[in-house]
């Protein structure tokens, strides 16, 4: 259920509405609302008095915690546009965000400092920490200096995804895109108030963040763990009992390994992040986890098809079905609707989609065709209506929850000296969902070893994108058009 009318910012609404109840839990104190309100006032004031304003692009490099929302809300107090950022990019990855997304300023986490000192053409700002600042709120609610009016159609969150190039496209959220994907989560979830989610995924990921809208919406809990480590996560679930929890494959799988029951409170785990097999989710669903296989993008505003508990056992390798007033249909590669149990590429519509690729006028509207989204992705549809996607897109791997562009981890490879040709691709994993596997082509002579190739990528690409497998070979496959056979590639590598 959506408390919020969408007319005020969410925040100063939530705020008058349950002045008392409690939005946010950490190890050492719970926040109310309205202290909560108060705080992203007073940080928004910090803002402005470092030259923020309205419309500005700007960068947030956070750790996982609860500060990070404090600086999206006083973001969003002021009209200024939040751009979470991966902690795990190499400061290369981060210039390029900064240049594609038009980012001004950056808000710093202290831990971050030495990562970020390499971008430039930016304006960095520590993170505002309510610690020692008490002295500076305010208890009125209306007495921000420059609160800007709510625009539930303005941009409200760019968030950086892998794309086909290797290049990371920035995805334009508005206001109303995040509260119609909570809306269609609600239609099967059924929020309340009452709820209690875990912090349980990077904000930096639709996913992660959504959780903390879906909160602000609802007017119920998020509780924070102390990282997303996987001891920290598996003790915040008993610690704080959390009704709603998303997960990557990676973590239930320890969760299951482990034999950790779920906890009592707990109404569903969305299962998302990647490949999640069915023989992962039925086990779950054995030792008594309430899964819901869920299928989106940062395009579609994290989940736009749930298989719920109840269809698991006879659907269980399907992405379930079109969730509120979504539509999923199948297309050729001309754009045509296919049939039942053709498979093509799969295409949303929702009222949660993306407004746009910022800068990329021309992906947009590659992407984007009569209000239907073109995801890249493979699937069929079968006759209940069941969404079952086959294949990913060929260049995008999904490692422990993380996007791997592999045009990208080629790129990388093949500016080393002895290097001619490489392939990226992702093979299934039990742990991670994904493992990231490299075929290359040295050069005519040269002898090259894998250790010497992870050492130089250590440098060009984040640790989660350097290949963990990698095979040699006198020549990788190709077709008439030089594009990669991959069926070649799995039985010269014996991998089919």
């Amino acid at each position: 259920m959506i408390s919020v009318t969408n007319k005020i910012h969410w925040l100063k609404e939530q705020a008058q509405l349950y002045p008392e109840g409690i939005g946010y839990i950490l190890s050492e104190r719970n926040i109310s609302y309205f202290q909560f309100f108060l705080e992203c006032k007073s940080a928004a004031e910090y803002l402005l008095n470092n030259n923020i304003k309205e419309k500005d692009h700007v960068g947030i490099l956070s750790e996982h915690k609860y500060d990070f929302f404090t600086s999206v809300n006083a973001l969003w107090m002021i009209g200024a546009v939040p751009i979470p950022l991966n902690s795990r990019s190499t400061s290369d990855e981060l210039q390029y965000q900064v240049d594609q997304a038009h980012i001004k300023f950056l808000i710093i986490d202290e831990t971050y400092e030495v990562l970020s000192s390499a971008v430039k053409n930016i304006h960095k700002i520590p993170f505002y920490s309510i610690t020692g600042n008490e002295s500076l709120i305010s208890a009125d609610i209306n007495s921000l200096k420059h609160e800007t009016k709510f625009n539930s159609e303005g941009p409200a969150l760019i968030l950086f995804t892998s794309g086909s190039s290797g290049k990371p496209k920035a995805v334009l959220h508005t206001f109303k895109s995040l509260s119609e994907s909570v809306i269609s989560t609600d239609s099967f979830s059924e929020l309340s108030p009452s709820d209690i989610w875990l912090a349980s995924l990077p904000f930096y990921h639709i996913g992660g963040f959504m959780i903390l809208v879906r909160s602000l919406l609802t007017g119920s809990k998020v509780a924070f763990p102390a990282s997303l480590k996987y001891e920290e996560l598996k003790n915040s679930i008993d610690q704080f009992n959390p009704t709603y929890i998303s997960l990557v494959p990676t973590i239930l799988n320890r969760l299951l390994t482990e034999n950790v029951a779920p906890n009592l409170n707990l109404k569903l785990v969305y299962l998302g992040g990647g490949p999640s097999g069915s023989e992962l989710s039925l086990e779950a669903a054995k030792k008594n986890w309430k899964i819901a296989k869920v299928y989106g993008s940062t395009e579609t505003c994290s989940m736009s098809t749930a298989l719920l508990p109840s269809y698991l056992n006879n659907n269980a390798d399907s992405a379930g079905k079109p969730i509120g007033n979504n539509k999923i249909k199948i297309v050729d590669e001309k754009g045509n609707s296919l049939g039942i149990n053709q498979i093509g590429e799969i295409a949303v519509l929702s009222k949660a989609l993306f407004k746009e690729y910022y800068n990329e006028p021309f992906k947009t509207n590659e992407m984007l065709k009569e209000g239907w989204y073109y995801t890249g992705d493979f699937g069929w549809i079968e006759e209940q209506g069941f969404l079952y996607p086959v294949s990913r897109r060929e260049d995008l791997i999904i490692t422990g929850g993380e996007n791997v562009a592999s045009a990208e981890v080629e790129t990388a490879i093949m500016s080393h000296p002895l290097i001619e040709d490489a392939y990226v691709f992702g093979i299934e994993d039990t742990n991670w969902g994904q493992t990231v596997v490299a075929v290359i082509k040295p050069i005519s002579n040269s002898i090259i070893l894998k250790d010497e190739i992870k050492q130089y990528l250590k440098d060009k690409i984040a640790g989660y994108k350097i290949p963990k497998e990698y095979y040699f070979v006198e020549n990788i496959p190709k077709n008439d058009l030089g594009k990669v056979v991959r069926a070649d590639i799995l039985k010269l590598l014996t991998l089919s």
